[in-house]
């Protein structure tokens, strides 16, 4: 059964330089759920991003209310937010942003060593999380040895390693060949089908075949429509 992992409820935000405003979010109410597998798309600078942000506790709304799970968290304190975000989410990025002087396995042990486990207990658990995407025998390898894919996938491993219930993504397959991409995104379908409400920021309307459910953000308007297919291509 389907779980409600995150809600926004009149949720916007606002930046404010010198005397102008810009609303990158409008006021938006939407929820996602476990076991689905989520697109938000738009054009660049729609606000995906910054609606990518506040559902992983980066950002905090101008306005409104956000729930994690049926509990506000709009109103925690920062090291509050940080806590949460280390214990129940995961994150994967375009960039990959792995540490390079450190092994495919220190890098997904980094999670778990901050959340106060021993070195033998993280890598452990890091192995199994390597293991799952197809990288056993890459433990060793410093990211410099790495594909775009594997790299991606090292990512995947460090995000799913804390066992969050929800995973976020930032353009996860815009550095990466088609046949990479789709490697990608079968494994993050994968976690999906497996329970986890998994997220993803993109503006390639080709990933669509993946998804459960598709959003679309234009000039900070969450919708269900897309406006103009040729802002995606």
């Amino acid at each position: 059964m389907k779980e409600e992992i995150v809600k926004l409820v009149a949720v916007n935000k606002i930046y404010k330089t010198g005397d102008t405003s810009i609303t990158a979010l409008d006021k938006t109410d939407i929820g996602f759920n476990s076991g689905e597998l989520t697109l938000i798309m738009g054009p660049s600078g729609s606000g995906k991003t910054t609606l990518l942000s506040i559902l992983g506790f980066v950002i905090y709304p101008t306005s409104g209310s956000v729930f994690y799970k049926g509990s506000a968290v709009t109103q925690l304190k920062e090291n509050a937010l940080a806590d949460l975000r280390l214990k129940e989410i995961g994150f994967v990025f375009q960039h990959f942003n792995l540490i390079e002087p450190l092994t495919a396995l220190e890098n997904v042990m980094q999670p778990l060593i901050l959340q106060g486990l021993s070195s033998s207990q993280a890598s452990e658990k890091a192995k199994r999380a390597l293991d799952e995407v197809g990288l056993a025998d890459r433990y060793k390898n410093l990211p410099k040895k790495l594909s775009g894919g594997q790299k991606q996938r090292v990512s995947i491993a460090r995000a799913l390693v804390t066992e969050p219930a929800m995973i976020l993504c930032d353009e996860p397959t815009a550095s990466l060949d088609a046949k990479s991409a789709e490697t990608i995104m079968n494994e993050l379908k994968a976690l999906a089908n497996s329970g986890k409400a998994v997220i993803i920021v993109t503006h390639d309307l080709r990933l669509r075949k993946f998804a459960d459910r598709v959003i679309f953000v234009e000039e900070g308007i969450v919708s269900n429509t897309i406006k103009n297919e040729e802002d995606y291509k």
